[in-house]
């Protein structure tokens, strides 16, 4: 297992991951060294196009999330739509993750939480629409979509 942190003020400065053009729907290209990092980048990707703004002076609190999944790309599906419905229905913003995936595709994170004033920019669903996690000379990529 690999371990991968993602503090907020990363977002915006991260280069796992790169906005796509996409008919009406948005997307984005992840890269990671391991499963741990491309998890991490793709958690930095989907914050990034959400753009949430954290509430001032709000207490944090702390979740452990673990999923399991057959595939990597459900696993990494499963994982972007926790990050969505924490942010969606709970207004919370991940401002801390740390993720690990082992080789049997057994996600384990560690979150740090934080109120949102407003979840930003509306996001329906993430999509299997085209997703496959390649291997690269560098790691892994994928091609994430999100229905907007």
């Amino acid at each position: 297992m690999f371990n991968m942190t993602l503090d907020y003020t990363e977002w915006m400065a991260s280069s796992g991951f790169v906005d796509l053009d996409h008919t009406a729907d948005w997307a984005i290209r992840v890269r990671g060294v391991d499963l741990s990092d491309l998890f991490r980048q793709a958690a930095a990707g989907l914050l990034s196009l959400a753009d949430p703004t954290p509430a001032p002076e709000h207490p944090t609190s702390h979740v452990r999330l673990r999923l399991k999944s057959a595939d990597r790309e459900t696993l990494l599906v499963r994982w972007l739509e926790e990050l969505h419905f924490l942010l969606e229905t709970q207004r919370l913003i991940p401002r801390s993750i740390q993720v690990r995936v082992s080789p049997k595709l057994s996600l384990i994170a560690d979150l740090e939480l934080g109120a949102a004033a407003s979840p930003g920019r509306a996001i329906k669903a993430v999509t299997f629409h085209d997703l496959r996690i390649s291997e690269t000379t560098d790691g892994l990529e994928a091609t994430v979509v999100f229905d907007v």
